[in-house]
């Protein structure tokens, strides 16, 4: 690429969405999502945008977006997303049925089932004020963070979870979560020198590491 102006971090705008998806593509050309073309992913940043959540999608600016950030407190970042575009999405599978047939589609769909069925269930309590007072304040959460191929190692990633964090200290969360593949040793490496740890739930501590990782703030 040619010479850039310096890096610029500024929220990302509904009207460049398509900036988004275009770099989504780039960054992330095997994911489930990207199968489904780019009107799903308009979709689902739009969501991410407008839905119920206290959450930022933040870009990384070099004359064009070379990077963004989704991060915050998220409410049905998926299983909302899937319940509000449902039949968009059956219809692609429909129109489109190879995509049924490829494994890691079938992963994500059969694990975002689960996931709406149970905050279906959980929707169907009415919580007592005493047990919703008494609940833990939700995590500040890396959603999703992706770097344009072209200019990956330049510290465009480092900036953004940069600002994530900052953003996280300034509402005054104890802690930030994400979710890596265990098998990408090459972005477990990248969030270890940010200071982030892999963590494993209660009574795991001998059996696999399933990809969470962990930022203490305080």
């Amino acid at each position: 690429m040619p010479a850039a102006r310096e890096l610029h971090i500024a929220p990302i705008a509904r009207d460049q969405i398509a900036d988004v998806v275009a770099l989504h593509t780039r960054a992330f050309p095997d994911a489930a999502l990207t199968a489904f073309g780019a009107e799903a992913l308009r979709r689902y940043y739009r969501w991410l945008l407008d839905g119920p959540h206290d959450a930022a999608l933040v870009g990384a600016w070099q004359d064009a977006l070379v990077g963004f950030c989704a991060a915050g407190v998220f409410r049905g970042a998926m299983s909302g997303f899937l319940r509000a575009h449902r039949g968009y999405l059956a219809a692609r599978i429909l129109r489109h049925p190879g995509l049924a047939l490829n494994p890691l589609i079938r992963d994500r769909i059969a694990t975002a089932l689960k996931i709406t069925l149970r905050f279906s269930r959980l929707a169907r309590r009415a919580p007592a004020a005493a047990e919703q007072a008494a609940a833990p304040r939700p995590s500040f959460g890396v959603l999703s963070i992706a770097t344009d191929p072209r200019v990956r190692g330049a510290g465009v990633g480092r900036a953004l979870m940069h600002e994530a964090e900052a953003r996280a200290r300034r509402l005054g969360h104890a802690r930030m979560t994400l979710t890596v593949h265990p098998d990408n040793t090459r972005a477990v490496r990248f969030y270890e020198q940010l200071g982030w740890v892999c963590a494993r739930g209660p009574g795991a501590a001998t059996g696999p590491w399933t990809g969470t990782m962990v930022r203490e703030l305080q």
